[in-house]
């Protein structure tokens, strides 16, 4: 299991942008991801990389969007 920082962003189209910084012990990012969304049929997920990070960006119904940056520590 790695350690990660976790950078969490959330863009939603009727309120003010948030964002969370944590750290975490992740077996693996994008299940840790998919788990928060399993109970929300609407979401769409993409995996991605830069910089050695991974990037999982995730679109909810109305538009909202949340972002997970994963940083091995």
């Amino acid at each position: 299991m790695k350690t990660y920082e976790i950078v969490k962003e959330v863009y939603n189209p009727c309120a003010p942008d948030t964002q969370e910084i944590m750290e975490k012990a992740v077996e693996d990012p994008e299940a840790y991801v998919r788990a928060i969304f399993k109970d929300d049929k609407s979401a769409e997920f993409s995996v991605s990389e830069k910089d050695g990070s991974i990037i999982i960006e995730v679109v909810c119904e109305a538009a909202q969007r949340h972002r997970y940056t994963f940083s091995e520590i």
